[in-house]
């Protein structure tokens, strides 16, 4: 089991030390790629090692022994992902410094090439230039008028819907108030016919009081 541990812990210090140099800038050109490919080479070997190690961890016996392993599978593996997170973002701020002194190579050239071109072929450019602004500006114009006549169709549109909005409120305001005249008719003559129940009931007592006391 140690030897196990002990070879990953060799290749995690070999992939800190490649990542060092990377990070240093100790490596240029083709010796820069071949860094680079053993960081990756180098983090893939890393976690195999860890995922194997992990593995006779989990099947150890003894329980200490067991306890011990898996932290350190954990423990290598915190480190790998760490080394991980640490070569991405050194390889994208290499990229963006790569691709930022490549744009101002080009913006040197580009001012020495403007310098050194003569002056009928400079008033050509401008006449170019001023050409290509003017038909820009007119493409916009259009846009600004497309748009313009998209926005107030969509005006009509939305004063459309309000109109339809306020006839249904209007519609349910009139359903409404029928609705609560109905209500109220329906409560009246309710109580009309409870008025009524009671009052032929009461009769209808009397009826039989006056007939179980004359005829009982």
């Amino acid at each position: 089991m140690a030897s196990e541990y002990n070879a990953a812990q060799r290749v995690l210090h070999q992939v800190k030390q490649n990542v060092s140099d990377f990070e240093l800038g100790r490596s240029n050109g083709s010796d820069a790629s071949a860094v680079q490919a053993a960081i990756a080479q180098g983090l893939e070997t890393l976690g195999q090692r860890i995922a194997e190690y992990r593995i006779l961890g989990r099947q150890e016996t003894n329980e200490r022994k067991r306890k011990t392993m898996l932290d350190r599978a954990t423990a290598m593996g915190d480190e790998h992902e760490q080394l991980k997170r640490r070569y991405e973002k050194l390889r994208q701020r290499r990229a963006e410094q790569a691709l930022h002194a490549s744009e101002r190579h080009e913006l040197f050239q580009r001012g020495a090439g403007a310098a050194r071109a003569p002056v009928g072929a400079a008033v050509v450019v401008d006449l170019h230039d001023e050409d290509a602004f003017y038909r820009r500006a007119e493409q916009d114009l259009d846009g600004y008028i497309a748009q313009g006549m998209a926005s107030l169709e969509n005006l009509r549109e939305q004063r459309g819907f309000l109109n339809n909005a306020h006839q249904r409120i209007l519609s349910a305001a009139e359903t409404l108030g029928l609705s609560r005249t109905v209500i109220t008719m329906i409560n009246r003559r309710t109580t009309q016919d409870k008025i009524i129940l009671g009052a032929g009931m009461a009769v209808t007592c009397a009826s039989i009081y006056f007939i179980l006391q004359f005829f009982g």
